[in-house]
């Protein structure tokens, strides 16, 4: 017991107190290499060894679950071969693959946009990030020239194939998001970083759909008619977390809601449904989107 406290110590963790705890991963090892331990009794002594000496857990092979588990680890770290700064995975993979006899052909396909520009910033904000360094970054918005902006990065979000940095603007000492392709460089800032103690962004997100919050909104309850063809995949693909159904009508369709903060992605998520879903209430909620489609027809006349 003192030679295991002596390792979880030396790696930061708590030390075992019971020696029943010692006997119980004994009895775990044993259970899980389906090996025996043998005791071998010296006076009032008891020292422990494997029954084969030539036996190693490091030697074994991998078992079926193993298997499966770190081919699926490989399938998801392929998302981020060819990134820049991520070089390494490009061989981390391929000793994986020699490791568990993967397959080389991918089975498992991700919806992303390898064109997207922007994606060259990922490495150098991710590493901002985990050591806490404050960045100025040239920013293009939609309209405007570049601006120049420090900020104190906390987060990134992949929505809608884009992702989005989120930090503390120094400026105006407020969260802010910024979609990578609208990065244009990033300098060092000679400040002193500013951590994230407002806010965690696990629950951030739990009342938008998208990126875009502003602080002084609040979440909405949203009535929704979905027709009868669209109902299965409404239901089996919720819009948001939040949505229930509120009554099934005798044609097939049905009101459901969801409660979320109104914004731009919501808009245009509910605006791609078509004819198949109307929003009932909010009326002003309604009214914009009434005026939205009237002002598209335009288009087409």
């Amino acid at each position: 017991m003192d030679k295991v406290n002596d390792a979880l110590e030396s790696r930061g963790d708590k030390p075992v107190n019971a020696l029943n705890t010692i006997r119980n991963d004994i009895l775990a090892i044993e259970n899980r290499w389906n090996i025996v331990v043998e005791q071998i009794r010296s006076g009032r002594e008891i020292k422990y060894r494997y029954e084969n000496p030539d036996f190693s857990i490091y030697n074994t092979p991998l078992s079926e679950d193993d298997i499966i588990q770190l081919t699926e680890s490989v399938s998801i770290l392929r998302r981020f071969q060819g990134m820049p700064g991520f070089e390494w995975i490009d061989e981390l993979n391929a000793r994986l693959q020699i490791s568990i006899n993967a397959k080389s052909k991918p089975v498992i396909g991700f919806d992303d946009n390898e064109r997207l520009k922007g994606m060259e910033h990922f490495s150098e904000l991710f590493n901002a990030i985990n050591g806490e360094n404050a960045i100025k970054i040239g920013y293009k918005p939609h309209k405007g020239d570049v601006r120049e902006e420090i900020v104190h990065p906390y987060y990134m979000k992949q929505y809608n194939q884009r992702w989005f940095l989120f930090g503390l603007n120094d400026q105006r000492d407020d969260i802010s998001n910024y979609a990578l392709d609208r990065i244009q460089y990033i300098l060092e800032a000679n400040v002193k970083y500013k951590p994230n103690t407002t806010i965690d962004f696990d629950k951030f997100f739990k009342d938008i759909i998208g990126v875009t919050k502003k602080r002084e909104q609040e979440a909405v309850t949203i009535e929704l008619l979905v027709v009868a063809d669209q109902l299965p995949y409404t239901l089996s693909k919720p819009i948001h977390r939040t949505q229930k159904v509120v009554r099934r009508n005798e044609d097939g369709s049905a009101v459901i809601s969801i409660k979320v903060i109104p914004n731009f992605e919501m808009k245009q998520l509910l605006l791609s449904f078509g004819e198949r879903i109307t929003i009932l209430s909010p009326k002003y909620l309604r009214e914009e989107i009434k005026q939205r489609i009237e002002k598209n027809l335009e288009n087409y006349t």
